[in-house]
C-alpha cells in the first residue's frame, strides 16, 4: 500500500467529535472519509493511539475501537489491492473502496489474472507478512521468485497467455519439456515448479479460481539428490593448519566460524562485536538469522575462539562471498584437499556426470553442511542440530546432511537398544 491510513477527529456541535478516516497518498492528495461515528466529546479521543481513550466516560467506547481496528485492516488490504491494479489511482477510486468496507456500495472489483497474481504476490510480500510463514520474503526467497515469474512469464507468451484455468497436467509437462530445452537441472527446474504451485496455492485460497490441478501429486518437483560435498573434522583442521596469505587467511577464518557454528554464509559474514557474549568464561555467538529471523545462541568452539582472539576479541571482517569463494578453492588445493569426486546431475533431461577435485567443489555452503554432517557423526542429537541449522523436518535433516550409510549405521549402534 502506498501512502497513509489515519483516522482524526472533526469537532462538530456540543463538542463532539466526528471520527474520520483519512487516506493520504500523493503531494495534495488526500481522501477524509466519516465513518458515520461519534464520539460525546472530542477530549475523549487520543491523537497519538487514534482511538478513544476514556473507555469509562464514552458508551461502547471499546466497541468503536473494535471497529476501527476492522476498518484500518479492510482499508490496508483494499488500498494495497488498487494500488497494484492501478498504480496512480484516484481520489474517487479510494472514496469508491471506503464505499465497499462501509458497505454503501458492493464489490465489482475484477480477479487479477494468473500473470498479475504472481507479481503482485511477489512485490506485496516482499515487504509484508507472508500468510503462511508471517514473515516478508527473504532477500533470496524474492530473488529466486522473480527469476521464476520472469520465466513463467515468457514462457506464457510462447505458449500463448496463461490463466488459472489452463493449468493442466498437458501444460506441467510442456513447462518441464520447455525448462529441460533451456538446460535447467532438475533441481532448479524443481525450485520453479515450486513457486509457481506457491502462486496457485495462494490465488485458489483467496478464491481467485476453482482449479486443483497443482494440488495433484503428479504436478510434482523433480528433485534429485545432488553430491555436494562436505569436510570431515580432518581436512577442516588441514584448512586451519595450512599457511596462508592475508586475504585467503581472513577467507579461511570466515569459512571456519561458518564451519564450526552451522551459520548461513548470510549470517557468519556479518558477524559484529555485539554479536558475542562471554558467558561463563565461554564465548557463545547471538545472533538474528537473516533468513529465518529466529534469534540463535550458539557456542563457540575452540577454533572459533582463537579466530575470534586472533582478531583482537571481535569476528573477522566481512568479505563479498564470491570473493570467499574463489579463494576457498585455492586454500583447498594447498591443504591437499584433493579427493576426485565424480557428481551426476539431470541438465536438459539427460544424465551428464563430471569429474572434480574435491577442492573445486568447496564454497561457502560447505561450511553449513560441513557443521551438520560433523555435528550429527559426533552423535549430537539431531533436534539440536535443527535448532541451529533451522531445518523443520529430520526428512529433510537427513536429506541435507552427507554422512554415508556407514556412518548412519554405527551412529545407530551406539543406541542402547543394539547395546543390551
Amino acid at each position: 500500500m502506498k501512502g497513509t491510513i489515519n483516522f482524526t477527529i472533526r469537532e462538530i456541535k456540543g463538542n463532539r467529535g466526528s471520527i474520520q478516516l483519512v487516506h493520504r497518498f500523493g503531494r495534495k492528495k488526500e481522501v477524509r472519509y466519516s465513518t458515520g461515528l461519534i464520539i460525546d466529546s472530542i477530549d475523549y479521543w487520543n491523537k497519538n493511539k487514534q482511538r478513544v481513550k476514556l473507555l469509562n466516560a464514552q458508551k461502547d467506547a471499546s466497541k468503536i475501537n473494535l471497529f476501527l481496528d476492522k476498518v484500518s485492516v479492510q482499508a490496508q488490504e483494499r488500498l494495497s489491492d488498487l494500488a497494484f491494479q492501478k498504480l496512480n489511482y484516484t481520489k474517487e477510486d479510494v472514496v469508491n473502496e471506503f464505499d465497499i468496507i462501509f458497505e454503501k456500495k458492493t464489490q465489482t472489483k475484477a480477479t487479477p489474472n494468473l500473470i498479475q497474481c504472481y507479481e503482485w504476490y511477489i512485490e506485496h510480500f516482499s515487504k509484508n507478512p507472508n500468510p503462511s510463514t508471517q514473515k516478508p520474503l527473504s532477500d533470496g526467497t524474492y530473488r529466486s521468485f522473480k527469476r521464476s515469474f520472469k520465466i513463467f512469464k515468457n514462457f506464457s507468451k510462447e505458449y500463448g497467455k496463461i490463466d488459472y484455468n489452463d493449468i493442466t497436467m498437458e501444460l506441467y509437462e510442456d513447462f518441464v519439456e520447455y525448462l529441460q530445452d533451456l538446460n535447467y537441472s532438475n533441481n532448479y527446474i524443481s525450485n520453479h515448479i515450486k513457486n509457481l504451485k506457491t502462486i496457485l496455492n495462494y490465488s485458489f485460497s483467496r478464491g481467485y479460481h476453482n482449479n486443483i490441478t497443482h494440488k495433484r501429486r503428479e504436478f510434482a518437483k523433480t528433485n534429485e539428490n545432488v553430491h555436494s560435498i562436505f569436510l570431515d573434522t580432518e581436512e577442516l583442521k588441514a584448512i586451519e593448519d595450512v599457511h596462508l596469505p592475508p586475504g585467503e587467511d581472513r577467507s579461511r577464518d570466515l569459512f571456519l566460524i561458518g564451519a564450526y557454528t552451522g551459520l548461513r554464509v548470510s549470517d557468519f559474514n556479518r558477524l559484529r562485536p555485539e554479536n558475542l557474549k562471554l558467558i561463563d568464561n565461554r564465548y557463545y555467538i547471538e545472533i538474528e538469522s537473516k533468513k529465518t529471523k529466529k534469534v540463535l545462541l550458539i557456542p563457540c568452539s575452540p577454533t572459533t575462539e582463537r579466530i575470534i582472539k586472533k582478531y583482537g576479541g571481535t569476528p573477522p571482517p566481512s568479505k563479498p562471498e564470491q570473493n570467499i569463494n574463489r579463494d576457498l578453492k585455492k586454500i583447498g588445493k594447498k591443504a591437499g584437499i584433493d579427493e576426485i569426486v565424480s557428481i551426476s546431475k539431470t541438465i536438459g533431461g539427460k544424465t551428464k556426470t563430471e569429474i572434480f577435485k574435491k577442492y573445486d567443489l568447496i564454497s561457502t555452503h560447505t561450511a553449513r553442511r560441513s557443521f551438520c554432517t560433523n555435528a550429527y557423526i559426533s552423535g549430537m542429537p539431531t533436534l539440536d542440530i535443527m535448532t541451529i541449522s533451522g531445518h523443520q523436518t529430520e526428512r529433510v535433516f537427513y536429506n541435507y546432511i552427507k554422512a554415508s550409510s556407514l556412518d548412519k549405521a554405527k551412529k545407530i549402534a551406539e543406541h542402547p537398544f543394539f547395546n543390551k
